[in-house]
């Protein structure tokens, strides 16, 4: 298939439309697990071959591919990326584990998301609810720029320039998170990340260390924006977890990462008060013993299958400030059912109530107890797309949840 070609539908596509006639999906012919995710949600209509891709693009809303058949061939997978970037729709894509597709996604970012096309209806549901909830931020973004360009109109190539340098930083700086979240034993892990511009001062990591731990951090540079981003990527750079000595390794200590840091960019001398909170936990997966330290970030929440909630207190201060700083780690048994929360303070707006009370973050996540992480998630993402535009998300918001199964 010819660059031509590639932006038209090949035939036995299908076009999948809310009844509500809000979001479409174009698919192959639809397997069992799209047919049970749409219920009834969502009605298949056959979508004609010779309209071209980017047209239905240009109407939003989500898409879902099935990267088989002509969307297989990488020319033609990547001009349906293309047209897909061009637009402000968001594209689910089902791919096969190890195909010539999946290498070709693994290795791009964009406006799509990633299944198995073997996913349950359910992981499915999901997924394409988790797009849809991106179209809000999506037509704002674009919104503000189209504004952007009509008021800067003689340095329209100039606006154009940057919107295209900060659209390649935001996608470098996503480079350096992790593409997929490990699974080890009955531990399991879900983020929600929202820089509150191109780029954010906001990164975390999750990483298996060895056959039994996990060691996870979330780390929130002051301020937001290019300056916040930037000292991100030397966090993600010096951020020492795990030492190679010889034939063997060594698991560095949630203390003593902090504190090497904490000392990495005390020593930089940079300008501009480049300092950074930060809170890093490794989980023994065998025997549920959860160490962490924390350096000035907010304090972990951990909430209890009967939906208690309590904060996990550590000392410790801001990284960057003094040379000599310690950072006390803690201990914490965890148990089957067990959810840990790590969180930026982007999500202060959050807890203000209509009555102008401020909740605890306790208070907060343990308003979601007893639903799944990928659904509070959402549900944080749905609040913060509600927003009146005098309360629009000023700082860069990360929440990842770990989870004990059952």
């Amino acid at each position: 298939m010819g660059l031509s070609d590639a932006s038209r539908i090949p035939a036995g596509l299908m076009t999948l439309v809310t009844k509500s006639k809000l979001p479409w999906l174009a698919v192959r012919t639809p397997p069992a697990n799209l047919r049970q995710a749409a219920g009834e949600q969502w009605e298949l209509a056959p979508c004609d071959p010779l309209v071209p891709l980017k047209q239905h693009f240009c109407d939003g809303g989500v898409a879902v591919l099935h990267a088989s058949g002509p969307l297989a061939d990488p020319v033609c997978l990547a001009a349906v990326l293309e047209d897909l970037q061009r637009s402000s729709a968001v594209a689910v894509i089902l791919v096969t584990a190890g195909s010539e597709a999946a290498a070709e996604l693994s290795g791009r970012n964009g406006q799509f998301l990633c299944l198995d096309d073997n996913a349950s209806p359910a992981e499915l549901r999901a997924t394409i609810s988790a797009a849809a909830s991106l179209q809000p931020a999506i037509r704002q973004l674009r919104a503000e720029l189209d504004s952007a360009r009509q008021a800067t109109q003689p340095s329209s190539e100039k606006a154009e320039a940057l919107d295209q340098e900060l659209r390649l930083a935001s996608r470098l700086q996503r480079d350096f998170l992790p593409r997929r979240l490990p699974e080890v034993g009955a531990v399991r892990f879900a983020v929600l990340y929202r820089p509150a511009e191109w780029v954010g001062g906001d990164i975390y990591d999750v990483a298996r260390l060895d056959e039994t731990h996990v060691g996870f951090y979330v780390a929130d540079a002051v301020g937001h924006g290019l300056p916040a981003a930037l000292l991100t990527m030397f966090i993600k750079k010096a951020f020492q977890t795990k030492r190679i000595i010889g034939n063997t390794y060594q698991i560095v200590t949630p203390e003593s990462a902090l504190g090497e840091l904490n000392t990495d960019i005390f020593d930089q001398q940079l300008s501009g008060s480049p300092f950074c909170t930060a809170v890093y936990a490794v989980i023994d997966t065998a025997s549920l013993i959860l160490t962490f330290a924390r350096a000035g970030h907010p304090e972990p929440v951990l909430i209890r299958p009967d939906g208690t909630c309590q904060t996990l207190p550590s000392r410790g201060t801001l990284l960057g400030v003094f040379p000599d700083e310690t950072f006390p780690p803690q201990q914490q048994q965890l148990n089957p059912g067990d959810r840990l929360v790590l969180y930026s303070d982007g999500v202060e707006p959050l807890l203000q109530c209509e009555d102008r009370h401020v909740r605890e973050p306790a208070d907060l996540f343990a308003s979601w107890a007893g639903r799944g992480r990928e659904e509070i998630l959402l549900g944080l993402n749905e609040q913060l797309d509600a927003a009146p535009a005098e309360s629009r998300q000023a700082d860069d918001i990360t929440v990842l949840i770990m989870d004990i199964q059952r």
